[in-house]
């Protein structure tokens, strides 16, 4: 099965389109877009801690799996309990965290450098990939459709670990090394603010994100990274598009429009290092913006979720403080028409949606 969405004249008319931000926070599936525990550029080394919340009025049990970066197919983590972490040992869990059970409502568990805690055997060569994350009401995760699935929050604090000079207070005049940390929050993407393959019609356009603030230069990098957050049997065609500050698409030296088009297996993370440098050949580039765009999927399931999130990161390169970048998306959104404001209030969103995954079945 093969989607294609027509892309063409509308191009700049959707871009030009005033964003809207996504507010809503709270879901029983959540997608965190990056995660990290890695060496980075310009001397910086990168750590991850988890904030989870209960936003329930019942008490909640958690569990998350790990998506390793570089495009590697990551379907296989959702067929076994093997690779997640969850907070009951009889729920076979392959990593365990008893914290994560009997969340009470309103609760909070951190989990401090969570990739070198749980999933260094398996960080693939980059230490950087994203998250999956699912709540459900405590003790509920039996496989026999008695699961209840509760509202959960969870924001990433992503640090690069450093030092600085301070002056000693014992020694005026004198400096000495103490520990620093400059850091970032991410918070997760629930599924149903997912950027969506099949959420396009005459009236609306949720395939495509776009990321602002594009940085690159000798104080600036701006790094741009993509989920496929579909179901594991869908292949997405993804294509990253940067734009001038005017709105107009960059150029090559032959006047074609700049573009990466990149296949993203099921499950996969790609994080591209700035990109306006390195794989588009953009120096200095100031208010730029990033369209982030399903372009197609392929997928052998009967009923194809084709969907991912993005996010962009500006750093700075002389302390490697970074900032993060939340995607927008950039067509007209109808708030009546995702959340049924003319049906009483019942919610009727734009397409069939779905959730993309489910925790497995217990082997």
């Amino acid at each position: 099965m093969y989607r294609r969405i027509a892309m063409g004249t509308v191009l700049l008319t959707m871009v030009a389109a005033a964003p809207v931000y996504a507010a809503f926070g709270a879901s029983d599936l959540i997608y965190l877009p990056v995660v990290a525990h890695t060496p980075g550029a310009v001397g910086s080394n990168w750590a991850t801690d988890l904030y989870i919340t209960n936003m329930d009025d019942v008490s909640v049990d958690v569990a998350m799996v790990y998506l390793p970066s570089g495009l590697v197919n990551n379907s296989g983590l959702f067929s076994t309990r093997d690779y997640w972490l969850g907070g009951r040992e009889d729920d076979s869990f392959g990593r365990l965290n008893e914290n994560l059970a009997d969340i009470p409502p309103g609760g909070t568990v951190v989990l401090r450098d969570v990739l070198a805690e749980y999933w260094l055997d398996i960080l693939g060569a980059n230490g950087i990939g994203a998250m999956v994350v699912a709540g459900y009401e405590a003790d509920t995760l039996e496989d026999d459709g008695s699961r209840v699935n509760r509202n959960i929050t969870i924001n990433a604090r992503i640090y690069n670990v450093d030092v600085q000079w301070v002056e000693d207070d014992d020694n005026p005049g004198e400096f000495i090394e103490e520990p620093a940390q400059y850091g970032q929050n991410i918070p997760g993407v629930p599924w149903y603010n997912l950027a969506d393959g099949g959420a396009v019609s005459e009236d609306y356009d949720l395939s495509y994100e776009v990321l602002t603030g594009g940085e690159e230069g000798g104080a600036l990098r701006f790094n741009v990274g993509v989920v496929n957050a579909s179901d594991p049997l869908t292949t997405l065609t993804v294509q990253i598009q940067p734009f001038q500050a005017n709105g107009e698409p960059f150029l090559d030296a032959d006047e074609i429009e700049i573009v990466s088009v990149i296949t993203m297996p099921p499950g996969s993370h790609i994080q591209l290092f700035r990109p306006f440098r390195d794989d588009w050949g953009l120096e200095d580039t100031e208010g730029a913006t990033v369209r982030v765009s399903i372009l197609g999927w392929t997928s052998s399931s009967a009923d194809p979720r084709p969907m991912m999130t993005s996010y962009g990161s500006v750093v700075v390169n002389n302390t490697n403080d970074p900032t993060t970048v939340l995607p927008s998306f950039g067509d007209s959104y109808n708030v009546e028409c995702m959340w049924g404001g003319g049906t009483e209030g019942v919610k009727s969103t734009v397409s069939p949606r779905a959730r993309p995954i489910e925790i497995p079945s217990q082997h």
